[in-house]
């Protein structure tokens, strides 16, 4: 660039006395002649002149070859260029603002004293920076001022104290600059002042500086925070009053998204914890930050924040690496059960726990309620400082059980999946932490609370199974009974009745917990849960969950989940194999609980098991007990202590919760074993049964009747042999009987389906005799069912028909007979092909087991001449029908009918063969009636 002419011939002077040394005064004084016209131009309104002059300005003193010495450039500066300079800050033209402070900090850097330039420069930077909204408008020029001043402040040191109000005022208006390279020079700025400014000077003024600094902890960009993290780490030591409001925004950046800043954040805490003079006083704030750093993902902050919290132990307590624990809270590792992540899952460092054990009211307490918090990330930041309190805490915590639980209990179903499952660590932790005999004696205090809603008592199940998980085998194992006893009690397994879909939604979660409670037991205890009484209870438990009806949508999760629980866990603890040996080894116990009036899972056996073992060893106890219920009724006791005394299982409806688990119960096991629990099991059939019961109560009774008809091992097994007939006349027969509606027309269905399939078992377990006996009372009702709405139950009455007639056919009255031949011709004409095919097999079976006699002459005789008769009239009309089947099926009803009295089968037939489309048939049955009445002959 072009010197002016008068800087020119300056530097060639200065050029030809080469290494002569001049005084700097007149050094000074030289350059101030030869640059005067250019500093009078920096008044000059021209923008340009102005520009150029500065330019000439900053060449001159910059760039000077050789560089002026410091005691010339501040002779310079003090006596021609500070005062015009300053006054270009203000400049309307930015760039000329930019090139004169440019220009300041050049010289500033290389003078060797600034003391004397402090009353005016800082004031200057003030005014244009120093308060919101600020004077300068351009971002760089800001950034440059805000470096200026820190370089003031660096080359001013203790000296700039004077001014320690008007420096921090304006880092204070500096971190509200939008502008984030701003920000980021304010940190440099602030670290400078804590740096040069004595502290008794800055520490007046540090309260509203952290305060603004403290919103930048916030800011978008990470390095913003990190810079400002550091500075106020810097400024907090000097006056600690705003560090409750600052420990909040640490929390938030304890929680970073940017792994180096929490990396930083952890590393800044655990300094301030060490330089702050009165840090027990902090301990409140910071250490909750430090505890929920020990969650985090990165291993190297988990291990930085442990040595935080170490670090903080030991200047709490010196030496309490080598102490002697002044408490009787020590401090092992959780059990492996708990399944912790690290470093939970080791012993805490002794001096730490001390700490925390002696601030632990101060931080459980607001770690607790911030389990409430409405954000994400303020819940996920109190529940890790929660887990990690609980670490150090350990029995301590004991002292707080109420608090706790109940946060817990709360928090443990939260929405955020985040959330819940560091709740369910903090809930293991607990069960690691406290007192077994406390903690267990007050969760299950709370489950098992009256008047509680189903979602609470559902969080203090599930809160439960997690505290089992954290107190490791010996402790489960010494509650193992109490827990057994309260599981099995009716409010946790009783279906819910009449209740909203929501509602029993809520019931299916807590059934499936209250499963996962006896699962976490038997995992914790193992081989201790096998003992009696707690074996026992728990087998009821989880009968009681997988006897409950699933809600609507058919959810069996629950159910499922303690079959398989029965099955495998409690069946190993239990040292059998599988669910059958369990309820070999159980069910005969619960079915007499359930028929007596002794509670399910109880220890005290009822005078009514006491009598039912009395009747079994009777020689016949079936008739027995059949003798003590009359045909359609069990209104008497069965109890032969007590004869005025009510059963219990007579007031049962569909909705019983022990109606549930007797079906529960027969549905799943051995059929052989539920065969052998006849004697207890039939008068709940016969009083659920009576006809007089609702009949959805009868329809599900009858369920159960056709699954157990279905195994092979219950029909095949002696004492079902033993009752059949009774199953036969006192539980299915009554319940064939016509009533009007829907509901008993399924009742019909479903007796009817049940006989079919007793009648129909190979060999019938019930003998023809023992139908013989029956048969008087069974024939009405049977005829009554082949005119039945249901084509099912029609059906089902023809299969019942064709077994049954060979066996009682011949002993039937000619009455009996002339009753039912009619009923069956109806069945010919139904309105179902399958019906019409199905009641011909029982034609055949009446024909052939009928005792005919032309006149009723021979004694015994139930079929003559003209019942037979109408009988083949009836099944001829048929032999013309439409379709083949039909056909084929009445013309074996004929041939049965021909040996009966051929001719004068061969007389009706010979009648209607010109009536016939096709006299085929009629052909081939007339010729074999001829040959058998000519065999006859």
């Amino acid at each position: 660039r072009l010197l002016s002419v008068s800087v020119r011939c300056w530097a060639v002077k200065l050029a030809a006395r080469g290494t002569q040394a001049l005084h700097g005064e007149a050094m000074a004084d030289e350059l101030a002649a030869a640059l005067a016209r250019d500093v009078n131009c920096l008044a000059e309104e021209n923008r340009n002149t102005r520009k150029r002059a500065l330019l000439k300005i900053s060449e001159a003193v910059l760039n000077a070859s050789p560089p002026l010495s410091p005691g010339s450039l501040l002779e310079l500066w003090e006596g021609a260029l500070r005062v015009p300079l300053l006054r270009v800050f203000s400049d309307g033209v930015e760039k000329n603002r930019e090139i004169s402070i440019t220009l300041v900090t050049g010289i500033i850097e290389r003078l060797p004293d600034v003391r004397s330039s402090l009353s005016s420069l800082v004031p200057t930077i003030a005014s244009r920076v120093g308060i919101a909204p600020f004077e300068e408008g351009c971002e760089e020029v800001r950034l440059q001022l805000v470096e200026l001043a820190e370089l003031l402040v660096f080359k001013a040191g203790a000296s700039g104290a004077p001014y320690g109000k008007e420096l921090a005022g304006m880092a204070c208006a500096l971190t509200a600059d939008t502008f984030p390279e701003v920000k980021r020079a304010v940190t440099s700025f602030v670290r400078a002042l804590v740096l040069a400014l004595p502290a008794e000077s800055l520490a007046p003024h540090c309260s509203p500086l952290v305060c603004a600094l403290n919103v930048n902890l916030g800011h978008q960009h990470a390095k913003v925070r990190s810079l400002t993290l550091d500075a106020l780490c810097e400024l907090l030591p000097l006056d600690d009053g705003p560090l409750a409001e600052v420990s909040e925004r640490l929390a938030q950046l304890a929680a970073d998204h940017t792994p180096a800043v929490r990396e930083q954040c952890t590393r800044r805490i655990g300094e301030l914890i060490v330089r702050m003079p009165d840090a027990s006083a902090h301990y409140k704030n910071l250490l909750p930050v430090l505890l929920r750093l020990l969650t985090d993902e990165l291993p190297i902050i988990r291990a930085l924040a442990l040595e935080a919290i170490r670090a903080a132990g030991e200047r709490a307590a010196p030496g309490a690496t080598t102490d002697t624990p002044q408490v009787a809270y020590v401090a092992s590792a959780p059990p492996v059960s708990a399944e912790l992540p690290s470093p939970f899952d080791s012993p805490p460092p002794w001096p730490a726990v001390q700490l925390v054990q002696r601030e632990l009211a101060s931080l459980l307490l607001p770690a607790l309620a911030g389990l409430r918090d409405w954000t994400v990330g303020g819940r996920l930041r109190f529940s890790g400082a929660l887990l990690g309190t609980l670490w150090f805490a350990r029995g301590a915590a004991t002292d707080h059980l109420d608090a706790l639980l109940a946060a817990l209990y709360a928090a443990v179903d939260d929405d955020e999946a985040n959330v819940r499952l560091q709740v369910e660590a903090c809930a293991r932790m607990a069960g690691a932490a406290c007192e077994p005999k406390a903690l267990i004696t007050l969760a299950v205090r709370h489950c098992a609370a009256e008047g509680t809603s189903v979602a609470h008592r559902s969080a203090c199940l599930k809160t439960l199974s997690l505290l089992l998980a954290g107190l490791g085998p010996a402790a489960a194992s010494a509650h193992a009974q109490a827990l057994a006893a309260t599981l099995c009690q009716p409010h946790f397994c009783a279906a819910p009745v009449s209740l909203a879909e929501d509602a029993s939604a809520a019931h299916a979660r807590m059934q499936l917990r209250v499963a996962t409670v006896v699962e976490a037991l038997l995992a914790t205890s193992g081989a201790d849960c096998a003992g009696e009484p707690q074996a026992y209870q728990l087998y009821c438990t989880l009968v009681q969950i997988a006897a409950i009806p699933a809600p609507a949508g058919g959810d069996y999760t629950a159910q499922t989940r303690a079959i398989s629980i029965l099955e495998g866990p409690l069946a190993l603890a239990c040292a059998v194999q599988g669910g059958a040996a369990m309820h070999l080894r159980f069910g005969a116990r619960l079915c007499e609980q359930l028929v007596s009036a002794t509670p399910i899972g109880g220890t005290g056996a009822a005078a009514t098991t006491e009598a039912i073992a009395d009747v079994r060893m009777e020689p016949s106890a079936a008739s027995l007990v059949v003798e003590l219920l009359p045909a359609a009724s069990i209104s008497n006791s069965f109890s032969s202590r007590d004869e005025n005394a009510p059963l219990p299982f007579a007031a049962w409806t569909v909705g019983s919760h022990e109606w549930h688990v007797m079906q529960a119960l027969l549905q799943h096991v051995d059929g052989g074993f539920a065969a052998e629990q006849l004697l207890s099991v039939f008068p709940v059939f016969a009083a659920l049964l009576e006809p007089s019961r609702d009949p959805p109560l009868r329809l599900t009774a009858l369920g159960v009747i056709r699954r157990l008809l279905s195994d092979r091992d219950f029909c095949a097994h002696p004492d079902f042999a033993e009752w059949a007939q009774h199953v036969v006349n006192a539980l299915l027969v009554p319940n064939l009987v016509w009533r009007a509606g829907r509901a008993a027309q399924q009742v019909r269905l479903a007796a009817a389906l049940c006989l079919r399939a007793l009648i129909c078992l190979e060999p019938c377990p019930a003998t023809p005799a023992e139908l013989r006996e029956g048969i008087s009372t069974a024939l009405p009702v049977l005829r009554s069912a082949l005119e039945d709405e249901s084509a099912e139950t029609r059906l089902a009455v023809c299969a019942v028909m064709v077994r049954i007639l060979p066996w009682v056919g011949y002993t039937l009255t000619d009455e009996d007979v002339r009753a039912l031949y009619p009923d069956l011709l109806k069945r010919l004409d139904d309105a179902n092909d399958d019906v019409r095919m199905a009641v011909c097999p029982a034609m055949e079976a009446l024909l052939k087991s009928a005792n005919y006699d032309q006149h009723f002459r021979k004694p015994g005789s139930n079929l003559d001449e003209t019942n037979l008769s109408y009988l083949v009239r009836g099944v001829l009309v048929h032999l013309d029908d439409f379709s083949p089947d039909i056909q084929q099926a009445a013309l074996r009803v004929l041939r049965v009918a021909i040996p009966i009295n051929p001719s004068k089968v061969c007389l009706e037939i010979s009648a209607v063969r010109d009536r016939h489309r096709s006299p085929k048939l009629c052909d081939v049955l007339i010729a074999e009636a001829r040959a058998a009445d000519s065999i006859a002959v």
